[in-house]
């Protein structure tokens, strides 16, 4: 008997993207179980495709900026609701890349600057540092929020060169 390997979704989709010299247009979604260990399994796999991909550049930020959503999502978006789920997407069309998440709250993230003695509360402070930009937008299916995230796949460019 012949096992077939188990497969991640974006471990599929790095396979089709592996190799690139320059970052080819990618989208994958994915529901996850609302829960600390599954942002764990999905940043690793996520920083594995942008690698994979040509975006080893911004790599380390996006994924931070997308944990941190993440962790917004399953902290405060799914505390009221039992046995919830987020839902991730990743698009890239070659020149941009976007992280989004939706949870079932429809209350919205702040930017807040933290106390220097509190554990918490610099999730949106990452995002907003890294991104280029990000927001809040209503589902399609009317339920909670969805929150993104973009980017540049081009590199900065070195500090004084126009």
């Amino acid at each position: 008997m012949t096992e077939v390997p188990h497969h991640s979704p974006v471990e599929m989709l790095a396979e089709l993207v592996s190799d690139a010299p320059a970052p080819r247009p990618f989208a994958f979604a994915v529901a996850l179980s609302a829960d600390r260990e599954a942002i764990g399994l999905l940043r690793h796999d996520l920083a594995d495709l942008l690698r994979k991909s040509g975006l080893e550049h911004l790599t380390d930020e996006f994924v931070l900026g997308a944990q941190e959503l993440m962790a917004n999502a399953v902290v405060h978006g799914c505390r009221r609701v039992h046995d919830s789920t987020i839902a991730v997407s990743v698009n890239c069309d070659g020149q941009r890349i976007r992280f989004k998440v939706q949870d079932p709250s429809d209350d919205q993230p702040r930017v807040r600057v933290a106390a220097d003695d509190e554990m918490n509360g610099r999730g949106m402070l990452i995002v907003e540092a890294f991104a280029d930009r990000w927001g809040v937008e209503a589902p399609s299916d009317g339920v909670g929020k969805s929150v993104w995230m973009e980017m540049s796949c081009t590199p900065a460019s070195s500090p004084g060169v126009a």
